[in-house]
């Protein structure tokens, strides 16, 4: 199962600059009981860190909005390639093409609005 979380707050300043109401997003891959999120860094820089899935709740605190995906992904294809903004690097792992996405909260609006995507908002 992989679910994608978009944050309000960012370190980056172009973020801050260009996004409105969320400034990052990142992939989350669930397996059993474990949690992978990819976090994009730099242009080749993805970091990932485990946590635990009761530890999605503690980020809901903090800001973070998730939404279920169910469709096919791909996050070895998407690990090795060049990527510039988190918000392609989301793209690339769940193979959308839409080249009109370039915030996060354009991606959310495709992803719970698409009604050819196989998505659900988690509150």
């Amino acid at each position: 199962m992989i679910y994608i979380g978009f944050s309000i707050q960012s370190h980056k300043k172009l973020a801050r600059i260009l996004c409105k109401t969320y400034r990052h997003c990142a992939p989350i891959i669930i397996t059993k009981n474990k949690c992978v999120i990819y976090q994009f860094i730099s242009y080749t820089k993805i970091v990932p860190i485990h946590i635990r899935v009761r530890d999605l709740e503690t980020l809901k605190h903090f800001g973070w909005t998730f939404v279920q995906y169910d469709g096919k992904f791909a996050p070895a294809r998407a690990l090795k390639s060049k990527t510039i903004t988190c918000v392609q690097f989301t793209k690339r792992v769940l193979n959308i093409k839409n080249i009109a996405i370039q915030t996060p909260d354009a991606l959310l609006k495709y992803l719970t609005t698409n009604e050819k995507s196989p998505c659900g908002l988690i509150s």
